[in-house]
């Protein structure tokens, strides 16, 4: 099983059902290694089913979308071979959806991290197409390929790993951030760069196009999102915390806050969600592992391997300095 949802009993049951999850690399119709998924603002589920098992590509990759409302499969994408190379591995899908209301959902974008192959997926979903987007910010920084979380030190040169879409504002174009995991940098390039069909024939992005922010993360950073008042969320390996910064200021050490410091719970936040709850207000999810005993091979059951966190951003945000002031009328 690749893909599941926790049950109020705590434990974890297929999705959409265990009939997509018996192919094991046989049946590549069905789930074969799923990383991250999204849901976006019309109740739809995406999928990027990186269609490998270890290191071997065993299916083409798929994105795919379900109705979160009959949990049918709505939407298939897989890439052409121009979208690829042969290390290509795609992990972190973020859904760009604009229209003219909430229930607009025709124009669809979707971006996808490719982690090894150091590039970036986009996938134009209304008209069924994908093109790669190929930048030098998109590749590990061998400087930053050490890690250390926990005690335990270990090398992993991962290339772009988080991606993070600045708010909606009808008429405006939108801000993608992004950065790899071996780094401390953040990157940043305006959507409708790199929604230019041209890519298709030459995935070289201008090299000005793509902008890097002149400070630093004092730590690599794995996952980061946004919410609907442009505060970006994002944890730190050392010590294992999650933080804040507003996107409207300088992006500086200076203007990241904490949110929470714990160096249990908190190791490698590998997940980082803004939810919308029922009640119409937001949530920061983080999901966090012990990714360094994995690669150790120390890994035991006498201690808790996997969380998930959630809080409300209101009350994240009581007294942060991450939240601006409110404007005088």
């Amino acid at each position: 099983m690749t893909l599941g949802t926790v049950t109020d009993e705590n434990s974890i049951t297929a999705y959409p059902d265990y009939t997509w999850h018996d192919n094991q690399g046989h049946n590549c119709d069905g789930l074969t290694s799923v990383f991250r998924v999204a849901i976006d603002k019309c109740n739809r589920l995406w999928v990027m089913d990186a269609g490998t098992i270890g290191d071997k590509a065993v299916c083409p990759a798929q994105l795919l979308a379900f109705d979160l409302n009959t949990d049918q499969l709505i939407y298939r994408h897989r890439p052409g071979p121009n979208a690829y190379i042969a290390t290509s591995v795609f992990i972190t899908p973020v859904v760009d959806v604009r229209g003219e209301g909430p229930h607009d959902c025709a124009d669809t974008f979707v971006y996808v991290a490719d982690v090894s192959g150091f590039g970036l997926l986009v996938v134009d979903v209304a008209n069924d197409r994908s093109w790669r987007v190929t930048h030098r910010f998109m590749y590990p920084y061998p400087s930053r390929g050490n890690f250390t979380i926990d005690g335990v030190s270990f090398d992993v040169m991962d290339g772009i790993f988080a991606l993070a879409l600045s708010p909606y504002v009808p008429g405006q174009d939108r801000i993608l951030y992004f950065h790899a995991l071996a780094s401390t940098t953040e990157n940043v390039v305006r959507t409708s760069v790199i929604r230019n069909d041209s890519f298709i024939t030459n995935s070289n992005a201008n090299p000005n196009s793509i902008k890097v922010f002149p400070e630093e993360r004092p730590t690599q950073s794995a996952a980061e999102a946004i919410d609907d008042n442009g505060i970006m969320y994002f944890g730190l390996n050392d010590p294992p915390s999650i933080w804040c910064w507003n996107t409207g200021t300088e992006f500086s050490p200076r203007n990241f806050y904490p949110i929470a410091i714990d160096e249990e719970t908190l190791q490698f936040a590998s997940g980082v969600k803004i939810v919308n709850n029922l009640a119409g207000s937001q949530e920061l999810w983080i999901m966090t592992t012990s990714l360094q005993r994995m690669l150790a091979g120390i890994l035991t059951d006498d201690r808790i391997n996997y969380r998930i966190l959630t809080e409300k951003i209101p009350k994240l945000l009581e007294n942060s300095a991450c939240m601006p002031p409110p404007k005088n009328n």
